[in-house]
């Protein structure tokens, strides 16, 4: 069977790129014999929703791909439910996940999931989730002590931004009453 790849990288901020993942997985893949049939890049942030997420099973079914091919399980996802039901959509497909980090394949050759993939990838996904939820936990906990301690959070008081200078073209056009196009 000839094995055609479709690669993911994501990152959750637009002051990260993707350059380095596309790089890697690409020659991940030609030195691994994968025939790349799709590639998605995508700024959203692992712990979204199954709904924000469903466009990857689409775009894997229409490439019709046999192996989803990420560096990182926190890259595919860091919400262990979503994670799972992301990859159960993917094999339902006949779509083998293979993270390099790991290099476990998700099936066995015979199609069947592999178990010792499926119990590292719960573990993973499960220890991404908590980190996260630490990360968050540890910056509430920073901006309250910063508050407590008078540090003044957000914009300087009395701080305007003159948007009158900052958008000029459509101040011009409410000036000559005409409607604004969006």
């Amino acid at each position: 069977m000839k094995k055609t790849a479709f690669i993911y990288c994501r990152v959750s901020t637009d002051k990260q790129e993707t350059y380095r993942q596309i790089k890697e997985l690409t020659h991940y893949c030609l030195n691994n014999g994968y025939e790349i049939v799709g590639i998605l890049e995508e700024e959203i942030s692992a712990t979204k929703s199954i709904k924000k997420r469903e466009h990857l099973i689409e775009l894997v079914k229409v490439s019709r791909a046999n192996f989803f091919i990420s560096q990182d399980i926190s890259r595919f996802s860091r919400n262990t439910k979503v994670g799972i039901e992301l990859k159960d959509k993917l094999h339902q497909l006949n779509v083998c996940l293979l993270f390099t980090q790991t290099g476990l394949f998700s099936l066995n050759e015979d199609g069947t999931e592999n178990d010792t993939a499926r119990l590292l990838f719960n573990m993973l996904l499960s220890v991404y989730e908590m980190e996260n939820s630490t990360k968050i936990k540890m910056i509430k906990s920073g901006l309250a002590n910063a508050k407590a301690n008078g540090k003044i959070l957000g914009r300087k008081v009395g701080y305007k931004e003159n948007l009158i200078l900052k958008y000029p073209k459509i101040v011009k056009e409410l000036k000559t009453n005409s409607i604004r196009r969006t």
